[in-house]
């Protein structure tokens, strides 16, 4: 009985909160760009609107643009983002819609390998973690430099070392522009919203050595 005088939830009702007006503008163009919402410094304020608002906002992203909203993780690990995948391109404009280029896929599944699948979980120095790849995949390295060479459209044998160190900068920053990472010089602290590379990709992750011989094959 305690339905019958429930307000059904409608997909613009969260424009009338107070907050809206200093917030959604922003929020909006962020999760439209791949940005993932945490409960992190610098993401709260959005993160608290997202879940306070969140069935109206699913209704209103699902309704205007045909991209669904999801949540990933529980708790103090919950991040938001909006799901582009190849099936759900939606109504958003092409300049707004953003996928991981594979190479940072690549980079990211080494990143979550060796910090959570080998436990380096202090690890938290780019330069140490270009240094444990070469390090660690010394016997594999000719392969993953013609997988991350064939993934650039690259020419593998001009792929170095200094090549990879570039591509793995180059992946934390993109990481960092969809609230997976937060940078400072070398220093990089992992937000919870990371773990959606595990939770699109971890049958890959515990397999990624023989994944990289095999792709870099075909």
């Amino acid at each position: 009985m305690d339905n019958e005088n429930h307000t059904p939830i409608g997909y613009a009702d969260f424009l009338q909160s107070p907050e809206a007006v200093s917030l959604f503008g922003e929020l909006d163009f962020k999760l439209k760009d791949g940005f993932h919402f945490s409960k992190v410094e610098g993401q709260y304020d959005f993160f608290r609107f997202i879940e306070k608002h969140e069935e109206s906002l699913l209704l209103y992203y699902q309704r205007y643009f045909e991209v669904p909203l999801q949540q990933g993780g529980e708790g103090d690990e919950k991040y938001y983002h909006l799901e582009f995948t190849g099936l759900t391109r939606g109504a958003i404009d092409v300049d707004h819609r953003y996928f991981l280029k594979n190479e940072y896929i690549i980079i990211g599944l080494l990143l979550y390998k060796v910090i959570f699948i080998d436990k380096n979980i202090e690890l938290s120095s780019i330069r140490k973690f270009q240094e444990a790849i070469k390090r660690d995949y010394e016997e594999l390295r000719p392969d993953l430099y013609r997988l991350l060479a064939k993934a650039k459209k690259e020419t593998p044998s001009q792929f170095s070392d200094e090549r990879l160190d570039e591509l793995i900068l180059y992946a934390f920053k993109e990481f960092e522009k969809i609230g997976w990472v937060k940078l400072d010089s070398d220093d990089f602290q992992l937000f919870p919203a990371f773990q959606r590379l595990n939770k699109v990709f971890g049958e890959y992750i515990n397999t990624i050595d023989d994944i990289i011989k095999n792709w870099s094959k075909e």
